[in-house]
């Protein structure tokens, strides 16, 4: 068995069996490995067929996974399903991030297997963690085996502001789906439990939207008309052993229930509520949601950390904790300060007036350009003051304090004495002074820059003053100065605090538990305390508000359990000690979240280059940095391990970002590529007759059993192995449920919007009846009657899969041979979507000589002296120049040895240390681009003379493709014009060991273009052409056929050392 170090106490995130395991059924050992090339947002929503675009780029991967691309198509199909339900009256529809889709499609995948047999299930997950995962280094060894009481209760970990609210209401219908698909017993209810009342409320809001009957429990509901149609939300704190006056027994629930927990961090430091959970759900399921399980275990020792570790290693399905959001561009950046002691009163005073200065400067961002809230999405700024607690009350001075109370004292001396704050104010905008950090710097020698406007030399007092001012208008909303702070709590209501000066409006708000306590100790230190009514009778409650005018928001942690706001920018943490972990935790990620440009989720700096938001307006970046102000805040120990263990900085730059420019050499040069006319419509055009296609279609569908599969693998069996096959007979077809077939199809027709294709039951009895079109491999015995309601079951669900394969392939067939007819021939212009201005490359900043390399780089570009070759860091990051290629440069990255080990990455975290978008060239597409130039170099006064030659990487996703569904994008074009004539050869160079033979679509494609593409161009100047460039070796794919086969078929191996000389001859000569 593999070997770790044991040296610490085990994380969270090396303890994930359940997680690693649905990884290793789709081909991977991490999640990064799995989304490197599903994170384009161009890969988000669905198609016109209704099948979402994320679906392609993992079919891509198939040649790994454990699961049929049948199945996973099934499981895209549930998710779009289940995503247009809970749309159904949403106003601003949900799209998912890839990570929410993957989070969908794991849930998908588990409840799948799950439903179907639930102890093969549990042998294939202690198999898994046998086999597997005890055998890497980087996991912990110590769980124990999985047992039946383990299956029902699955948990997400997932950042705050990733959307899990969405991805639940999601899970319901998942559950359901399977649960009635496999019969299983009816649910007494559904339950949301939340750790308080206002989360409650937030879930029943939710829950309408997304088109659910949702009611807050009550003792009245128990055994009403509408029990288990009606999801119930409920407090967990009304929950007991026995009733209550405000509790309810929770035996009384029975135990056939699905349960969804809210924040289990709130649980997870607890045994009573699982205890709850667990009778609740003794015969039912369970699914639970959090951003700091990983932190709730940390914070725990001994058998409880160990318990509590191997509860959530086995319960983890989906890993996307804060490390993964913040890496791929989510949430706001973030700066923490801390200062570790007030004995300097003039220190904490200047401290927090930074703290008021960067709301300020946000403030006046927001203000500056509405472009920030209408195109960025940014939220008015909020800051809020954070205390451990109202009742932990100390002696300072003579006077008993607590946290808040510390910090109204604080607001009060701004407002009272504005010569001594106007002091402060003028220092922190001195670069040069201020607040120093332990080497000596201004910790804000480059901030403030919206509020410095104007300052001039000579003039820094006076500025100052108006710049207090300023603050007190806009924050405070007094223009009166040395007025007096009043503490203003609610009469009759919740015990809600507000703030004011003077006479003004309000600008703050408390909350609380406590609050009679805190009058009376705002009291006794002579703050100005008095009860009345407010007019919109809840400060708090309209905080979110557009119009609401409050500016701080001040409270003890415990208010930050279920409060949801995008507003919060500052933040100020008073004395929070190592156990409230969790909690400041899950506010700052309440205070990360960004819904950004057209809701992408990210911050301005992290968009990919597919989104284009312009000139970015000023004040942006400072807008999107959440500010963390520590007060004696022993958490910083705490939050600081946490960004540790998440691979995360514990500073503000993490990356250095280099652009590095391109050089379009497009110039006057006319090549031509092809593309669909314009205004031509298949579906407006053409009636599809699927059977009309039968000559033509060929299926393969798998139906063995899965261990068959898994050993067939295991044991090395060839390709050619036989595996048996078998057909459905009249017998068969007489005992089937036609309505329930044709439905299922018509679905399909209608998920896909192909409104253009007639179906009927008799045509698909009719195909049914003539099996020739499908190859069907499936035990002899599953053909066999023994049971005859699994048996019709199974043989329906045969039907369905055959007729869908059938059906999608008549109809892409039907429209790819219709499309063909219509292209035209157009010149590439310089805006194709192959043509970028710049690269963006992040380097990480203890990659300092990569950095200087790459400015390098930049400035040999700018200046037109680019060398052809440029070296970055050896073989692994490098840049080429090729003139005929029609943009330069080209960076490339080989992320790989020999071995498949990946390099590049930190050694701990697996965080890799440069990022380069759009993506670079890999080794094998390097070797291409290289090969191609040394040809060219070796025979354009030869075999090239006359002739010009131009080659162009063609982009994944947004250059020329091929068969839309199946996502072929060939990675080159390349050009080879003599006179007027053109020869167009779309290039692909690639391992081909998981094709599909010589009849694989992608292999064929040369064909295509030559008989069905090129007639219709009219233009008797251009040749369509294409070839495949296998890195596959000739000796594992021989069994195909011979070379001379393979050439025929227009696939040359890059192994064969005149692979170039070959490929250009064949085209030539075309």
């Amino acid at each position: 068995m593999a070997k770790k170090n044991t040296t610490r106490p085990a994380r969270l995130q090396e303890a994930l069996v359940l997680h690693k395991y649905i990884l290793h059924l789709l081909g991977c050992k991490d999640l990064e490995a799995l989304s490197q090339d599903l994170k384009d947002p161009a890969l988000e929503g669905v198609d016109d067929e209704g099948t979402s675009r994320i679906f392609y780029a993992l079919k891509m991967h198939m040649y790994d996974y454990e699961i049929k691309e049948e199945k996973l198509y099934e499981y895209d199909r549930n998710i779009v399903k289940h995503t247009k339900e809970i749309n159904e009256r949403r106003e601003e529809k949900i799209t998912w991030k890839y990570y929410q889709y993957l989070a969908l499609l794991f849930t998908e995948i588990y409840l799948d297997r799950f439903f179907s047999d639930k102890q093969r299930l549990l042998n294939d997950i202690n198999e898994f963690m046998v086999h597997d995962f005890n055998q890497r280094t980087e996991t912990w060894h110590d769980m124990s085996m999985f047992t039946e009481d383990d299956l029902n209760k699955v948990a997400f970990w997932a950042a705050t502001g990733s959307g899990k609210t969405l991805m639940m209401h999601v899970n319901i219908n998942q559950y359901l789906h399977y649960a009635e698909k496999h019969n299983a017993k009816k649910l007494n209810r559904i339950m949301i439990l939340t750790p308080n009342e206002g989360l409650s409320n937030q879930h029943i809001e939710e829950l309408h939207k997304s088109n659910f009957n949702a009611q807050l429990f009550t003792k009245q509901s128990r055994g009403g008309f509408f029990e288990g149609q009606t999801i119930d939300v409920i407090d967990i704190n009304k929950l007991a052993e026995q009733d209550g006056d405000k509790t309810v027994a929770v035996d009384s629930f029975e135990g056939n229930n699905l349960v969804l927990v809210d924040e289990g961090h709130k649980g997870s430091g607890g045994e009573v509520w699982k205890g709850y959970r667990n009778k609740l759900t003794q015969e039912g399921f369970s699914f639970e949601y959090s951003a700091t399980f990983g932190q709730a275990i940390a914070a725990q020792t001994g058998a409880n950390r160990t318990a509590l570790l191997e509860e959530y290693g086995k319960a983890t399905l989906f890993d996307y904790s804060y490390r993964y959001f913040y890496n791929d561009g989510y949430g706001k950046d973030y700066r923490i300060m801390n200062m570790a002691t007030v004995e300097n009163e003039e220190l904490l005073n200047m401290y927090l007036t930074a703290y008021l200065l960067c709301l300020y400067e946000q403030t006046l961002a927001f203000d500056g350009d509405t472009n920030i809230k209408n195109k960025f999405l940014i939220a008015r700024p909020l800051g809020i003051f954070v205390g451990s607690s109202v009742n932990a009350v100390r002696t300072e001075d003579g006077r008993k304090v607590s946290d808040v109370v510390k910090i109204l004292l604080f607001l009060q001396d701004f407002i009272n004495r504005p010569s001594e704050f106007s002091s402060y104010i003028k220092r922190l905008l001195n670069p040069n002074d201020g607040i120093k950090n332990p080497r000596g710097y201004s910790l804000f020698a480059n901030n403030f820059l919206l509020t410095k406007q104007g300052l001039k030399l000579g003039e820094e007092d006076a500025f100052a003053a108006q710049t207090y001012h300023k603050i007190l208008e806009r924050l405070f909303h007094s223009n009166v100065p040395n007025a007096h702070l009043h503490i203003d709590k609610q009469k009759g209501g919740d015990g809600e605090i507000g703030l004011r000066v003077g006479n003004a409006p309000y600008f703050g708000v408390i909350n609380v538990g406590d609050s009679d306590t805190l009058i009376k100790l705002c009291e006794s230190n002579n703050l100005n305390c008095e009860t009345r009514e407010f007019d919109n009778n809840s400060l708090f409650s309209h905080i979110n508000d557009d119009d609401s005018n409050i500016n701080i928001l001040i409270g003890s942690k415990k208010f930050s359990e279920g409060w949801s706001s995008w507003r919060v920018s500052a933040m100020g943490l008073m004395n929070v000690g190592r156990s409230e972990g969790s909690e400041i935790i899950q506010l700052f990620g309440r205070g990360v979240r960004l819904k950004g440009y057209k809701y992408s989720l990210k911050r301005s700096t992290a968009l990919d280059s597919s989104y284009n938001p312009g000139n970015l307006p000023k004040g942006l970046r400072e807008i999107e940095t959440l500010n963390i102000f520590g007060v004696r805040a022993d958490y910083m120990d705490t939050f600081r391990k946490y960004l540790e263990n998440e691979g995360l900085p514990a500073n503000e730059e993490a990356y250095t970002e280099v652009k590095i420019p391109t050089v379009n050499l497009l110039g006057e040069t006319k090549p031509k590529v092809v593309r669909l006319k314009e205004g031509y419509d298949f579906k407006k055009t053409i009636v599809v007759h699927p059977e009309d296609c039968i000559d033509k279609v060929r299926v393969k569908v798998d139906w063995l059993p899965k261990v068959d599969a898994l050993w067939s693998k295991k044991a090395g069996v060839e390709e050619g192995a036989v595996m048996p096959k078998g057909k459905l007979r009249p017998n068969h077809l007489a005992l089937i449920n036609w309505n329930k077939i044709f439905f299922a199809i018509e679905q399909m027709k209608n998920e896909r919007s192909w409104w253009n294709m007639e179906l009927s039951t008799e045509v698909l009895q009719r195909l049914m009846k003539e099996p020739d079109w499908y190859e069907l491999f499936i035990q002899e015995d599953d053909l066999q009657p023994r049971d005859f309601g699994r048996d019709v079951s199974r043989w329906e669900e045969i039907t369905i899969a055959l007729l869908r394969a059938y059906i999608d392939r008549a109809y892409k067939m039907s429209k790819g041979k219709w499309e063909s007819k219509y292209m035209e021939t157009v010149y590439l212009s310089p805006n194709d979507p192959n043509f970028f201005e710049e690269y963006t490359v992040e380097v990480r900043n203890d990659q300092q000589e990569w950095i200087d390399k790459l400015h390098e780089l930049r400035e040999q570009i700018l200046s037109g002296n680019m060398e052809r070759d440029f070296t970055i860091y050896g073989t692994w990051i490098t840049s080429l120049r090729f003139d005929q290629h029609l943009f330069y440069p080209l960076l490339c990255l080989q992320d790989r040895d020999a071995n498949g080990k990946k390099q590049l990455v930190d050694k701990d975290t697996n965080e890799p240390l440069i990022k380069i978008s759009p993506v670079a060239l890999n080794p094998g597409e390097k070797r291409f681009v290289s090969d191609v130039r040394k040809f060219f170099d070796d025979n354009r006064n030869g075999m090239l003379a006359g002739k010009e030659i131009y080659l162009l990487r063609n982009e994944s996703r947004k250059g020329i493709g091929f068969f839309e569904a199946s996502g072929f994008y060939p990675d080159f074009i390349l050009w080879i014009n003599d006179g007027e004539h053109q020869h167009v050869t779309f290039i692909d160079p690639k391992g081909i060991r998981n094709l599909r033979g010589f009849q694989d679509p992608k292999i064929q494609l040369y064909k295509t273009l030559k008989e069905e593409v090129e007639p219709t161009l009219h233009d008797k100047d251009i040749t369509l052409d294409s070839y495949i460039l296998s890195n596959s070796a000739y000796q594992d794919v021989n069994f195909w056929g011979t070379r001379p086969e393979f050439a025929e078929n227009h696939v040359l191996f890059d192994e064969d050392e005149k692979y170039i000389e070959t490929l250009f001859k064949r085209i030539v000569s075309n």
